[in-house]
């Protein structure tokens, strides 16, 4: 067990699921895993951060998943569409009848593709069903995004991805500036190749946005960000659902009154609080792999103590304080 004061005296990641989305884009760079690659924006903010409670434990950020897969649909995959184009294969509606049936049968299909690179010296021979499952994969992608994303940048951005397991998967509330579109939260379990005889686990976590076409469920969207081992551990207060709500909703919103209460339902947090006039609210968390609790949506109970989502951008208030 580690214990220690922690000093937020570095740039940290903020954990933000409030994303600025361009949908109007015509191309999409930096791809990873078929993906945007998630920024997230950073603080530069001193802060000191006390978390020497007894039950608290880095140990946390440094453990590996034990989480179940979640993509485990077998024999999706004809031996007949091996080596065809993308267009020339005929996808079975069956796979997308609906949102989450569209990604676990996505990720199903691309767990055993492997793409490594010329000097990647990991495996005994060939890996899984080497590069045959892309194709097919590419075809759960909107019209909307195969316009953004060739199938050649496509099969690039699965450079050295060897095996994928899906081990999170959550529809969350939409973005405030995309009401309609279907979301999920997704985390990955990947091995991704080396150059030498290994190969190493990677995490990543990300987004998922779907919609309906032709009375299926396609990917319109996905962007994911690699998760980092040693940050949290040694840096910041961005990581952990309490501070991160005293020092954004409090701190920097001024709404907090009282103190800020976390509750854990396995990898869910909710961290609750009341404002000065005694409205209630929670902020809904998930914690990653790597210990990281990564903010989803904000909660406020209505007059008939229903729970109701509502959009707060602590972002916005510090930046409303910095200007006074």
């Amino acid at each position: 067990m580690f214990k220690r004061r922690l000093t937020s005296f570095l740039t940290i990641i903020l954990i933000s699921s409030t994303l600025v989305i361009n949908s109007q884009e015509n191309k999409l760079d930096n791809l990873i895993l078929g993906g945007r690659c998630l920024e997230e924006p950073k603080i530069e903010e001193d802060i000191k951060v006390d978390n020497e409670d007894d039950v608290y434990s880095l140990e946390r950020f440094f453990r590996p998943s034990n989480m179940s897969i979640l993509n485990t649909k077998r024999n999706l995959i004809s031996i007949d569409d091996y080596g065809k184009n993308p267009s020339d294969i005929k996808l079975n509606k069956e796979l997308l009848k609906t949102p989450k049936d569209t990604i676990i049968n996505y990720f199903s299909i691309l767990r055993e593709a492997a793409n490594p690179m010329d000097n990647t010296q990991t495996g005994c021979g060939s890996l899984g069903d080497t590069k045959g499952p892309y194709p097919l994969a590419y075809n759960f992608l909107s019209k909307s995004y195969k316009e953004k994303v060739s199938y050649k940048e496509y099969f690039k951005s699965f450079e050295n991805q060897l095996h994928i397991n899906l081990i999170k998967l959550n529809e969350v509330p939409p973005d405030k500036n995309r009401p309609n579109d279907i979301k999920y939260f997704v985390e990955l379990e990947v091995i991704e190749g080396t150059d030498k005889p290994k190969g190493v686990f990677a995490y990543y976590y990300g987004y998922i946005y779907l919609e309906k076409e032709d009375r299926v469920y396609k990917i319109k969207d996905m962007m994911y960000a690699p998760e980092n081992y040693l940050c949290a551990p040694y840096h910041g207060w961005s990581w952990d659902a309490k501070s991160l709500v005293e020092i954004e909703y409090g701190g920097w919103c001024s709404l907090v009154d009282g103190e800020v209460v976390v509750k854990d339902d396995g990898y869910e947090r909710k961290a609750y609080f009341k404002d000065k006039d005694k409205n209630e609210y929670y902020v809904l968390f998930y914690q990653l792999t790597n210990g990281v609790d990564i903010k989803i949506a904000d909660y406020k109970k209505n007059k008939d103590g229903k729970w109701e989502l509502i959009y707060i951008n602590p972002e916005k208030c510090l930046e409303n304080k910095n200007n006074l």
